[in-house]
């Protein structure tokens, strides 16, 4: 029987591979849960899924205007807003972590402000199809999960679009 040379995957099973030899390979552990929103996280933005959904003026808007903007929100728009937020800082300080160290906003204030909105999302009363205790482990381990999306984005970064977000 002859062997494929190529062999289909989808990009659900790619990350997943992806993202556990780079925890394999960091001595990083997490929840099963954790890392399915991780994965399900790079899923979204290869696909180009806006981190949340766009409206007029968010490409624009700095994260600690969006954090105060949250903040200010019904409980929902607050929840939508603050994912939105942690789940953009977590991608683009994995994704970007090279490019952050030569702009205004650095990759300190992107897991800074990453990290504070998984932290208020943690203790958020929002309908969620999974435990909140996820981004609790979000915002105490931001860091290390960076890192672990940096070394589990693909060869050239060009091939994930970035989310819409500049500051």
């Amino acid at each position: 029987m002859a062997r494929r040379l190529v062999v289909e995957e989808t990009p659900t099973e790619f990350f997943r591979e992806q993202l556990e030899r780079a925890m394999d390979h960091q001595k990083v552990a997490t929840s099963g849960f954790t890392q399915y929103y991780l994965v399900n996280l790079l899923t979204r933005c290869l696909r180009g899924e806006a981190l949340p959904a766009t409206e007029p003026g968010y490409d624009e808007m700095p994260l600690a205007v969006l954090y105060v903007r949250a903040l200010e929100a019904s409980r929902h728009e607050r929840a939508r807003l603050l994912r939105g937020m942690g789940d953009t800082a977590l991608f683009v300080s994995g994704f970007f972590a090279e490019s952050l160290n030569r702009k205004l906003a650095d990759l300190s204030y992107y897991r800074t402000m990453g990290g504070q909105a998984y932290s208020r999302l943690s203790r958020e009363e929002a309908p969620f199809p999974f435990d909140r205790s996820v981004f609790s482990e979000l915002a105490d381990r931001f860091g290390e999960f960076a890192d672990v999306l940096s070394e589990a984005s693909p060869g050239e970064v060009g091939s994930a679009p970035a989310p819409r977000r500049t500051v």
